[in-house]
């Protein structure tokens, strides 16, 4: 009976990583790049006489360019094979692949082949493109084991590549033998002693490469891509025998963090984790996928592995001398970025993954930004022209079920009235326009930045000489991540209530913003060509208290002030779709700043109008700039959820402004500001607002009605008689929590005769 349980209990733990596997990796399709033996044109594009038993296979960075190296030529009409490229309509989808070309491939003529012969591995390119390698193994004992470079004029155009260096033989007995790979106990003439895959660091300071029985050394180049300069580190290396045997390459992940073996006798991918990015002394053998069974297409003669730019796509070559035929390339896509093993899909780290998550942040603590800014304008600008309005009744009605409430906006209604003098209610608008660029850092891709937003708003003076308003402002935010195409668009909607009140004399100000918003975001993510898509909700609550003082002397004005903004964005789960996806939790998103600034106004006075010119300058604390993210990957559950602190913004920033005024003598106004905000060592943003108002006649009325039982409720109306017209116009929003609905829009014009 204990053999029975011991037989069910190893089924199902073979049964348990098979589906695992299942369900990391998958295969989509599969390209053929060479007829093998043939001397015809199976696929169209195949030239003819196509070179055999394909070998490498790389990608430039955009994945409109894949380049697969050969083994031998077929025809037999030159002792070079060559590296073929191939034209992705699709980027890093081979099979949208088309033959570029006799003329645009590259002949590896060397010029060697008397000295080294001509026995091409594995190749890798340089992140710019100006550079491919390729190991070269000796055969037969002979100690012709070196790297080659070939140097382009055209980055990743390798129909003009040219050879350049080479290394001397890289498996000498000193350099096999003293490193933590361990000692293999061959002599150098020994047929074992193959070099058979290479690759580099990213930086080119550092090349691997992986021999015949399964010793990966690390060399330091002390000049950066340059392999003639290579010296063994001892002090790393890896012995990768017992998991290898005849391996073809070696492919780091983009992160230098995670590097793969493919392994011809076996079939197999073996991956194995490093604890710092590019260094073996010290590692993890993560585990291996087999290859040759049908599910991944039953490859039996597989020769290297590469992978997309992002690691959601992975590549296998396997040649014509299989059961297939012919040389092809298999295309498979990952449930996480460079991963093949259950469990083992690693965090967001570096790049459009998280250039948009940082992207999500920083549209919920601009828009708050900006509704307050719009706000402080509104005030600043009352502030320099408070001589030329006469507002001093609020029409705003308060309507409340509860009879608590019922009887404190009675009594607030009836001392307004007590007070009353006119009831002018100044409204106005300002368009807003935000441009700007986040630098690329080590962990996020670059972004450009475009928002623009509209405000409407009313405001009143109130008893001693204070001002009360409300603002509803809506913006568009389109931010562009990276390169690739991935882009977050966001609209927000807010609603702002602002006001400022004297604390001593008629020279300092308390200014107080309270506001409440929406924000809606279209999330489209393109990694190695697939597009992953979500959306996701936010609501967000913001405060801010500014102490400001003016100065004056003669026609100038000098206004010290200081702030503090605090603001809180919750938003809401999501699940992206399409290849390597992943599922987000909640997130709270914090906002804390401190300013101080100085701010300068000057009167400029003609008989047709009133202008003031202004300026400031402001130094900005960004106190609180990080925001966990949790996460999970669909397509692997064994991997469990992920919990990444994400920081954005700079915490020192200096903001700087001019603008004009301009007062008509018909009451019409407008101002007209420019902003530069730089996050210094991050990025920068400029901002132009342009404000017009009019204060209206006494035939306007206005008026902004708050009521509440179970839910908030809210009515904007708006009433002019216009030459005996009556014109009347009013919005219903019936939960005033969620300020971008409306329930309810009329416009009615009356005329009596």
């Amino acid at each position: 009976m204990k053999k029975i349980n011991r037989l069910v209990l190893f089924l199902l733990f073979l049964f348990q990583i098979s589906s695992s596997y299942g369900a990391v990796v998958t295969l989509v399709d599969n390209f053929q790049v060479s007829n093998g033996d043939e001397h015809t044109t199976v696929r169209a594009g195949l030239s003819i006489n196509t070179d055999r038993e394909v070998g490498g296979v790389q990608f430039n960075n955009d994945g409109t360019k894949m380049f697969v190296r050969f083994y031998r030529d077929e025809g037999g009409e030159t002792d070079y094979s060559f590296i073929d490229e191939y034209d992705l309509s699709i980027p890093f989808d081979a099979s949208s692949g088309t033959y570029a070309g006799d003329d645009e491939r590259c002949d590896l003529n060397h010029g060697l082949i008397g000295t080294i012969g001509h026995n091409p591995f594995d190749f890798y390119f340089s992140n710019d493109g100006m550079y491919f390698y390729f190991a070269n193994r000796g055969l037969d004992g002979t100690l012709k084991n070196s790297v080659l470079r070939f140097d382009l004029t055209v980055p990743f155009d390798i129909s003009t590549c040219s050879y350049s260096q080479r290394t001397s033989d890289l498996l000498t007995d000193a350099n096999r033998n003293n490193s933590l790979a361990g000692d293999d106990g061959l002599v150098d003439s020994h047929k074992n002693n193959r070099l058979m895959g290479v690759s580099l660091s990213n930086d080119g300071k550092k090349m691997f490469i992986i021999t015949y029985n399964g010793k990966l050394l690390e060399f330091n180049l002390s000049t950066p891509y340059d392999v003639t300069t290579f010296s063994v580190n001892n002090n790393a290396g890896i012995d990768v025998s017992s998991h290898v045997s005849n391996p073809m390459s070696i492919e780091f992940s983009e992160d230098g963090k995670r590097f793969f073996i493919s392994n011809h006798t076996s079939d197999r991918v073996v991956q194995i984790s490093l604890n710092a990015p590019f260094d073996t002394s010290s590692h993890t053998v993560d585990g291996f996928v087999n290859l040759n069974t049908t599910g991944f297409g039953n490859m039996d003669q597989m020769r290297h592995a590469t992978f997309s730019k992002n690691g959601l796509m992975m590549y296998i070559s396997n040649d014509f001398s299989g059961t297939h035929g012919i040389d092809q390339v298999y295309e498979f896509s990952l449930a996480c970025p460079f991963n093949i093993i259950a469990g083992k899909c690693p965090s967001i780290t570096k790049g459009d993954r998280t250039g948009m998550a940082i992207a999500q942040i920083e549209v919920a603590t601009r828009t708050i930004e900006h509704s307050t800014d719009t706000a402080l304008n509104r005030l600043k600008w009352i502030r320099r022209n408070k001589d030329l309005q006469d507002l001093s009744y609020q029409n705003i009605k308060l309507n409340f079920s509860n009879q608590m409430l019922a009887s404190l906006s009675e009594a607030i209604q009836i001392s307004t009235k007590e007070k009353e003098k006119d009831n002018d209610i100044f409204y106005w608008a300002e368009g807003s326009l935000a441009f700007g660029k986040v630098r690329e850092t080590d962990t996020s891709s670059k972004k450009k930045i475009y928002t623009d937003g509209i405000t409407v708003g009313a405001d009143k003076f109130t008893v001693g000489d204070g001002i009360k308003g409300l603002a509803f402002r809506f913006s568009q935010n389109d931010v562009k991540v990276g390169t690739a195409g991935s882009k977050l668009d966001a609209n927000t909607y807010n609603l702002t209530y602002y006001s400022t009140a004297p604390v001593k004399d008629d020279r300092r100000f308390l200014d107080t913003i309270i506001g409440v918003g929406a924000l809606k975001y279209n999330i489209s993510s393109i990694l190695d060509g697939s597009k992953l898509n979500g959306n996701r909700n936010g609501r967000q609550i913001y405060g801010t208290l500014k102490i400001k003082e003016e100065i004056k002397k003669d026609d100038h004005t000098l206004i010290p002030a200081a702030q503090i903004d605090l603001g809180y964005t919750l938003l809401s789960s999501y699940s992206e779709s399409g290849i390597s996806s992943m599922k987000f939790d909640k997130q709270s998103i914090q906002s804390r700043n401190l300013r101080l600034s100085l701010a300068s106004v000057e009167e400029l006075n003609n008989k047709k109008y009133k202008m003031k010119r202004h300026g400031k300058i402001e130094y900005q604390a960004n106190l609180h700039r990080s925001s966990n993210i949790k996460y999970s990957y669909i397509g692997d559950s064994a991997s469990g959820k992920f919990d990444t602190k994400l920081n954005s913004g700079a915490l020192h920033n200096i903001n700087g402004e001019v603008g004009i005024d301009v007062i008509y003598d018909d009451n019409f106004s407008l101002f007209f500001i420019y902003e530069l905000n730089e996050a210094l060592g991050k990025g920068y943003t400029q901002k132009i607002h342009l404000a017009i108002g009019f204060l209206p006649q006494k035939n306007t009325n206005f008026a902004f009605k708050i009521e509440a039982d179970d839910i908030l409720k809210s009515k904007y109306i708006y009433t002019k008689n216009v030459n005996g017209l009556d014109i009347d116009f009013y919005l219903l929003n019936n939960n005033a929590m969620r300020p971008e609905t409306f329930d309810e829009i009329a416009l009615n014009l009356r005329k009596v005769f």
